[in-house]
């Protein structure tokens, strides 16, 4: 899954929820408790699911471009790149993620069930940004 978004946001206000998983559960409404498992890894809860995401920062270019690995019950990564225009930042990334043990059920699985979920999942977060920049 790809996407592209402009916000009204500067982008050191956006970098601030993908600093590490534990951020993300400030912008999307669907995450559960995270805890920290070290060496940066952490389980994130997912709300009405039994298998949390588990992630871990790879790279870290502060207010330019953050990038994800996950691993566990799910594999993929995932990568935000953040780009200053006049009145805000466009945000470029993709996240690729699919659940591992499914075998040959993994890509039905992913494309009826998990990418509508993920997709709805950064639509939520992309409206709470522009919410936030309107200052409601």
């Amino acid at each position: 899954m790809q996407f592209s978004e402009r916000v009204g946001l500067d982008p050191k206000t956006v970098y601030s929820y993908f600093r590490t998983p534990e951020d993300w559960t400030r912008l999307y409404g669907a995450f559960g408790a995270t805890r920290d498992l070290g060496d940066g890894w952490y389980a994130i809860g997912l709300r009405s699911f039994p298998f949390p995401l588990v992630a871990k920062i790879v790279t870290d270019e502060p207010e330019r471009r953050v990038r994800w690995r996950f691993r566990g019950f799910w594999s993929g990564e995932g990568e935000v790149r953040l780009e200053p225009v006049e009145g805000g930042v466009v945000i470029d990334g993709f996240e690729d993620i699919t659940p591992k043990g499914l075998s040959l059920l993994a890509p039905l699985v992913e494309r009826w069930f998990l990418e509508r979920r993920f997709r709805a999942l950064w639509a939520a977060g992309f409206r709470r940004l522009r919410k936030q920049a309107r200052g409601a």
